[in-house]
Parts: structure tokens; C-alpha cells; sequence
């Protein structure tokens, strides 16, 4: 992945210019992953269990409904990304210079994965206050005290 920009550009530098249609077929490949992702992601809210809940289910055997439906809400985040993500690419493939996709395409893109998931990863951590022996469980155990079991 972290070759990936300079496939692309060794992919455009080695077909002739005339071939336009085949050496931007490279910029679209950012486009045509966050498209497969988004069905994977789809398909498994129409037909459960969702993604985000087998990812779940590695750490926790026994989840309770409402982590379920918390579940299906961030599959769902998480489509809302790939849909955005996914057309940004395209756009950017048709519109922008080489630099600007790349920028995109190489770096932002997967910042704003990034953030994503940190964001829902601390998010889910304050809410649900569920710690199953992750190597980050003591630290956020020291932010996000379990709730008792009288509810505070």
C-alpha cells in the first residue's frame, strides 16, 4: 500500500500517452477498492451479522443487543466513509494533477481512515466501558472507569 503512489506513477511513465484510457485505468483503483468495500460493508447490513460486529465478536463472544445495534450503525459510518472516500478518488482521478491524487490518494485518505477508526475505537470505549484484555485496556480503563453495577 505504501508503494502504491509510485506504482501509479511508474504505471503512467510506462504506457505511451496515446493509451490514455488504459494508464489512468491506475488512478481508478483507489475508486474501484472503496466500491468493493462499500458492498462488503452493505451486503452485511442486509444480511447480518455486520462487519463491525465480526470484528466484534474476535473480542467479545458474547455481545450484548445493544452493542449489536451499535455494531450496525458504525458498518453503516463506515459505508457513509467509502461512499465519500470512494467519490472524492474519482473525482480526483479525473480532475486533479497526478500530485494532488497522490496527495489524496496516498496520504489523506488513509489519515482520515485513521481517524476514523481511532474515533469510534475510544468513542465505543467511553460508552460501552467494556475491557476484554487489549494491550490498551489499562489505559483507557484510567480514562473510562467501568460502571458499577448500580449504574455510576
Amino acid at each position: 500500500m505504501v508503494a502504491y503512489p509510485a506504482l501509479v506513477y511508474l504505471g503512467l511513465s510506462w504506457f505511451d500517452t496515446k493509451d490514455w484510457v488504459f494508464a489512468n485505468f491506475f488512478l481508478f483503483v483507489p475508486s474501484l477498492i472503496n466500491f468493493a468495500l462499500l458492498t462488503v460493508f452493505l451486503n452485511s447490513i442486509f444480511s447480518p451479522p455486520a462487519i463491525a460486529e465480526k470484528f466484534a465478536r474476535v473480542l467479545v463472544k458474547d455481545l450484548r443487543e445493544e452493542e449489536i445495534r451499535y455494531c450496525r450503525k458504525v458498518t453503516l459510518v463506515w459505508c457513509v466513509f467509502f461512499v465519500g472516500n470512494g467519490s472524492l478518488a474519482t473525482g480526483l482521478a479525473v480532475y486533479a494533477s497526478l500530485e494532488v491524487w497522490t496527495a489524496y490518494n496516498g496520504i489523506i485518505a488513509y489519515c482520515l481512515m485513521g481517524t476514523l477508526f481511532i474515533s469510534e475505537f475510544i468513542y465505543r470505549h467511553w460508552r460501552f466501558r467494556r475491557y476484554v484484555g487489549t494491550p490498551f485496556d489499562p489505559f483507557l480503563r484510567r480514562i473510562f472507569p467501568p460502571v458499577n453495577s448500580d449504574g455510576c
